[in-house]
Order: structure tokens, then sequence, then C-alpha cells
């Protein structure tokens, strides 16, 4: 869904609502020159109770030369920047 408002007489806000598949997502990300990995993220959770807890879950992530994968290349987080600097472009 894109909706598009009139806010003033020189501002346009545009609302943009989709559901894309991840090979969508990675394909986009290679195309701006990031490599797509499988990564086991392995974090603590502190608010249960009692102490810290420890969780893994496998996702992705989004590199360049020389990044190594963590929190900051997770590649959802890659990707909402690259598209709002994408978008930025007009």
């Amino acid at each position: 869904m894109i909706r598009l408002t009139e806010k003033a007489p020189d501002l346009i806000k545009i609302e943009i609502k989709m559901h894309l598949p991840y090979e969508d997502i990675f394909r986009f990300l290679i195309g701006r020159g990031y490599e797509v990995m499988p990564w086991l993220w392995k974090y603590e959770d502190e608010t249960f109770p009692g102490g810290t807890t420890q969780h893994e879950s496998w996702t992705f992530t989004a590199c360049k030369d020389g990044e190594k994968q963590s929190e900051k290349t997770l590649y959802l987080k890659v990707f909402e920047k690259e598209i709002k600097d994408f978008l930025k472009e007009f």
C-alpha cells in the first residue's frame, strides 16, 4: 500500500506498507554492495526476574568489505538504513 497525503502547499506525506519476501530484501542489499550471510546471534536478556538468560537465534547479516558480523549488521537494520537512504534520493 502506498498512500500520498498533501500536508502543506510544498509538502507531501508518503506512507508505504509492503510485504516483502526475504529474497527481495537480499537482492536489494546485494545490489547495494553487501554480502548477506547467516549468523548465530547470541545475546543476554536481563528482563526476567532473578538474573539474566542466554538466547541464541539464527538470522542474517549484511556486511560490506571489512565489516564483521554483529548486531549492527543485522540485515533488517541495514535494510532499513539503506531503504531510507534510497528514498531520500527523491
